[in-house]
């Protein structure tokens, strides 16, 4: 649980340096990566998170459970973006005169959740298949 919540960490702070160097701008893989490894992480920790609620001897189903939370997460993170888009952006620049892009269009968008999705997708398929409870 410490090394998912560690790893969960790391990534929300290298969005934000992310997001105040703009690198979202000036690399289009930052943003790629970043929500993999938010999908995958996110994954790892609701799995240790509802290990004792997952069902004995069915790895579909709580594959399933797994990458519905994840997903969930990745959606409501778009959404979040999307607010702050409208909110948060124009406060910083009146602010701090530092521009922000939180959000970018439908493609980034849809672009963001498969990152998310293949990110918990790679984490149920390589490490939720070796412990006792998804054999």
């Amino acid at each position: 649980m410490k090394r998912a919540l560690f790893f969960l960490i790391l990534t929300f702070t290298t969005n934000a340096i992310g997001i105040y160097y703009q690198w979202y701008l000036t690399y289009s893989w930052f943003d790629q990566i970043l929500h993999f490894s938010g999908g995958f992480f996110i994954a790892m920790f609701f799995s240790i998170y509802l290990k004792d609620h997952l069902l004995e001897n069915s790895k579909l189903k709580n594959t399933l459970i797994i990458l519905s939370v994840a997903s969930f997460i990745g959606v409501t993170w778009e959404f979040t973006e999307y607010i702050a888009n409208l909110l948060v952006s124009p406060a910083i620049y009146e602010h701090y005169g530092v521009r922000t892009y939180f959000m970018g269009d439908l493609n980034d968008t849809m672009n963001d959740l498969l990152m998310d999705i293949l990110g918990a997708t790679l984490f149920a398929n390589i490490f939720l298949s070796r412990t006792k409870l998804f054999r």
